[in-house]
């Protein structure tokens, strides 16, 4: 498509498919101090990795670019606004987003989450499709929901519902940021927003750890695993199919758990094996990682003994139990003052469960911890001086 220019409810969206339409449109976004955005990507679910497919911004004054990462050379100009804290980014539920523009070298500034606003304001379901209906009485298209962004070209219905995603933004953020004032608390969005900025994305440790039962394998099984999860690993990038798709995950445990199995009987009769795999090259290939995992493991003495259950639970003491009751009725009562949804910004199972079991809270929020010490006092109940992480340190 070139110089594509749609209208959605009165306002004029742009496809930018080249780094001079790029120029001419950071101009303009700069001249703005609110900007509404989104992303577009796809994480392991039509090709291999976390990629961006899209970005929409919306300047709230009637235009909307939809900006094509696939045709442009340079987004750093781009970047370098998303960057500017002077400028507000409004974005609804951005925790994917800023975690992809981190990836891709953009570290955001001036985050305000509109999300987390209606989570502020307790709603029990903060979708921006539900958040439209509620403020504005208006149903969200989400019939593009599904669409695989890596296609081209565009259609028309890709890029209005690309658009919609911002274009309502500002009002959103107008509304709820004014009821959110009224209730006196701010305080909580802006510390919100401030580490949500601090998000960096890293990746996982040990992911092969993750995959279900992997845990039950013995040491040896899980050192294949781990090499059995590189190998697919780098077959998911030369394939571009997510890794899961080349081998499933229960597969690929499977064939830790036998490891002298026959690889080409196993191919094929097992589900959840992408066809290239099959292929006499790629057989062999599966072939020879299985053989130097196994020789490797036996070079590194690896044991065939099995882990303790680091799943076990602790022992429940009277201790543990009495810290866990005193948490709780502090919980109810923040659900009563603050509403079910709104208290869980300020504690939730996880953090209960922790002090229960260590007698410490491990706390990454100021606001929502002079909440729970100022509701513990007024229940007499006694907490202990709080682990407080800082935005820098998370």
């Amino acid at each position: 498509m070139e110089n594509i220019t749609l209208t959605h409810d009165g306002v004029t969206i742009k496809l930018i498919e080249s780094d001079g339409q790029l120029q001419e449109a950071v101009a303009h976004l700069r001249q703005h101090k609110e900007l509404a955005l989104d992303l577009e990507f796809d994480q392991n679910r039509f090709t291999y990795g976390f990629n961006l497919c899209l970005i929409q911004i919306s300047d709230g004054c009637g235009t909307c670019y939809i900006i094509d990462p696939f045709t442009i050379n340079d987004l750093q100009p781009l970047f370098r606004v998303l960057e500017d804290k002077s400028i507000t980014k409004i974005i609804h539920h951005s925790n994917n987003d800023i975690l992809l523009l981190n990836k891709l070298g953009c570290n955001i500034r001036g985050v305000l989450d509109t999300d987390v606003a209606a989570k502020i304001l307790n709603y029990e379901r903060s979708s921006l499709a539900t958040v439209m209906k509620e403020e504005f009485s208006h149903e969200v298209d989400k019939s593009q929901q599904s669409s695989n962004w890596n296609t081209r070209p565009l259609t028309e219905a890709q890029l209005i519902y690309a658009a919609i995603d911002v274009i309502y933004l500002h009002r959103v953020k107008e509304r709820l940021v004014k009821q959110i004032e009224e209730v006196g608390r701010l305080h909580w969005l802006q510390e919100e927003n401030q580490l949500l900025e601090a998000l960096t994305y890293i990746e996982s440790e040990n992911p092969h750890m993750k995959l279900r039962n992997a845990f039950r394998l013995n040491y040896y099984q899980q050192f294949i695993l781990k090499e059995l999860y590189a190998f697919r690993d780098e077959m998911g990038k030369q394939l571009n199919k997510p890794s899961s798709y080349v081998i499933s995950n229960e597969g690929l445990v499977e064939l830790a758990n036998n490891p002298n199995t026959d690889v080409h009987e196993w191919l094929n009769h097992t589900k959840g094996i992408h066809g290239a795999l099959k292929r006499p090259r790629n057989e062999k290939l599966l072939k020879d990682a299985l053989d130097q995992a196994k020789e490797k493991a036996k070079a590194e003495n690896i044991s065939h003994d099995y882990p303790q259950n680091r799943w076990q639970r602790p022992p429940r003491t009277p201790e543990t139990e009495k810290r866990k009751e005193e948490l709780t009725a502090v919980q109810k009562q923040l659900i009563a003052t603050y509403g079910e949804f709104a208290t869980r910004l300020i504690i939730n199972q996880s953090l209960i469960t922790d002090y229960s079991i260590t007698g410490q809270l491990r706390c990454t929020k100021q606001y929502a911890t002079d909440i729970l010490f100022q509701t513990a006092a007024a229940l007499d109940v006694p907490l202990p001086k709080p682990s407080l992480r800082t935005a820098d340190e998370l």
